[in-house]
């Protein structure tokens, strides 16, 4: 049986500094800054926006320190089953989670980066068109994520997910 096991990055594989910034561009004041956990449950005020910029630095990735779900990631790729990461990261840290995942003795079959979409709801498309075509693939897959959103729309889509 073809087994594909999916983890988002932050707050699920690892922790790292990296914070979102909410800012008013009118003004260019920050307003405070927020971890992932804290992210997912914000909502932005009237004349805020979000700035994902520390998500862009690699080095913060590389320092990041893993969760207790590495072990599961890293029992899975021994087990010769596929591991993906799917995040809302960008694109210019796909080679620092690859090293930090390698670091760990995982070796990811593809890094998905959807940060560099323009906005959420283009991201959540992309999360669930790209989870509709890992389905494809396999006969069973297991999805992991801190975001309840990310949960209900893999299991929206028929993806055995846990929240954590």
């Amino acid at each position: 049986m073809r087994k594909a096991f999916v983890f988002d990055f932050d707050d699920t594989l690892a922790i790292t500094d990296a914070c979102i910034q909410v800012y008013r561009p009118d003004t260019d004041w920050t307003v405070r800054e927020l971890t992932p956990s804290e992210f997912n449950e914000y909502e932005l005020r009237s004349g805020e926006e979000f700035d994902f910029s520390q998500f862009r630095c690699p080095r913060l990735v590389e320092n990041g320190k893993p969760t207790e779900l590495i072990s599961l990631a890293k029992d899975v790729h021994d087990e010769e089953h596929s591991v993906y990461i799917l995040t809302a990261r960008s694109n210019d840290v796909s080679d620092a989670i690859a090293k930090f995942l390698r670091i760990h003795g995982i070796e990811a079959k593809q890094i998905i980066c959807l940060g560099d979409k323009d906005n959420s709801s283009l991201m959540a498309q992309s999360k669930r068109k790209t989870l509709m075509t890992i389905m494809k693939s396999y006969d069973k897959i297991y999805f992991y994520d801190d975001n309840k959103e990310n949960i209900k729309l893999a299991k929206g889509v028929g993806v055995k997910s846990y929240l954590v």
